[in-house]
């Protein structure tokens, strides 16, 4: 099978869950003897790196960051690249993982052939908090509709789609890979960790709420410690850092975006996740495999993952729409039972043990499974 990967962002000029999936579905797809090119953008002059078995063809992107004040997004000039890329190709299967580029494959298709399939990996949001530039969603729903298969990351991704398009999807969770996250079955309890693996920018991922329950969490576990292990802008830092008590501020850690996460998840008592509508949460399934607990949000697709009440716990967000949860009693009382659930000895093994229905070995399967169907009913038709 020769598969088309598009991207509008890849490793390592953005390291984020989207960009991870689309490298490792290459290199699993690679690995089990498929032809695979990665089609993505970057700043600076077009080049293709070779690594992991496969091709990243990387071209130079046509946006700007100042573009962002006007809505002009970077997905949406990724189609600039990505069509005439997908015309030149000869590929036998496209997986996409925006609207934009999924719009790209539907056009080449009447040329080439070549079925498509789009991972819908993000939802807007009800409240909107960023600029974007809308075409009152015709892309998007043509992209839908139009496209050979949806993915959705979760069945509240497909409800979303359901109720919006009127299109049932393919519900497959984002598979990670296993090997990258030992188990660890031991923890520092006498300073029980609090890992939060977050955009600290994003209000939706609830960084205020967060702060407001690592007081409260301090009150009860006087020796706990917080790790954000991402970049926080000086302003962000400043305005989150001001929510807590001065004699606890010591204890937050801000680790930057390069933080060795495998060994955070090993180390940490509890991964927390106060986001609101989340499309699935990748973070939540690399701490299981790594044997530590998760606290979130009962909101968006979080239930579904923290499914057992041996793997996490979850809180209830503050009614209405407000962009952060709320509810930091709430939140503090979860991150305080996961420390307890982390100090049951079976806990690691049980959210080891959780996190396997994720792992490529089993979601990968069901990748190649969906593609070679789509390519014989194309070559059916």
């Amino acid at each position: 099978m020769r598969l088309a990967i598009t991207t509008p962002t890849t490793w390592p000029w953005v390291r984020r869950g989207g960009e991870r999936y689309t490298n490792e579905l290459g290199k699993w797809m690679a690995a089990r003897g498929h032809r695979v090119t990665l089609i993505s953008a970057k700043p600076g002059p077009t080049e293709t790196i070779q690594r992991d078995g496969f091709p990243s063809v990387c071209y130079r992107r046509l946006w700007h960051p100042s573009f962002a004040r006007a809505g002009f997004l970077e997905f949406h000039a990724f189609f600039l690249r990505c069509l005439p890329a997908l015309l030149a190709g000869k590929y036998d299967m496209v997986q996409c993982v925006t609207f934009m580029d999924t719009y790209a494959a539907v056009l080449a298709r009447r040329f080439t052939g070549a079925p498509c399939a789009f991972l819908f990996n993000s939802l807007p949001p009800p409240v909107r908090y960023f600029r974007s530039l809308t075409l009152k969603g015709a892309v998007i729903r043509r992209a839908v509709l139009e496209v050979d298969e949806v993915i959705s990351l979760s069945h509240y991704v497909d409800r979303y789609i359901q109720d919006r398009f009127g299109r049932p999807t393919l519900v497959i969770p984002v598979p990670i890979t296993m090997e990258r996250f030992p188990l660890v079955v031991s923890r520092d309890l006498e300073r029980p960790a609090i890992l939060f693996a977050s955009a600290v920018n994003d209000e939706r991922k609830g960084p205020q709420t967060l702060m407001r329950a690592f007081n409260l969490v301090k009150e009860s576990r006087r020796g706990a410690l917080l790790w954000i292990a991402t970049s926080a802008a000086p302003e962000v830092r400043e305005r989150l850092l001001a929510l807590v008590a001065p004699e606890f501020r010591p204890d937050i850690h801000i680790l930057g975006d390069d933080a060795d996460l495998p060994s955070l998840y090993g180390r940490a008592a509890v991964t927390v996740l106060p986001s609101r509508w989340e499309a699935f949460g990748m973070v939540m399934v690399e701490s299981m495999a790594c044997g530590t607990p998760v606290a979130g949000t009962r909101d968006g697709a979080i239930p579904e993952v923290i499914s057992d009440g041996r793997v996490g716990r979850l809180f209830d967000p503050e009614p209405g729409d407000a962009i952060e949860p709320g509810n930091p009693e709430g939140l503090a009382r979860a991150l305080l039972e996961c420390m307890e659930l982390s100090a049951r000895p079976e806990t690691p093994a049980v959210c080891r043990a959780h996190a396997e229905q994720y792992s490529w070995d089993r979601k990968g399967l069901e990748y190649e499974a969906l593609y070679q169907r789509l390519i014989a009913r194309r070559g059916k038709g």
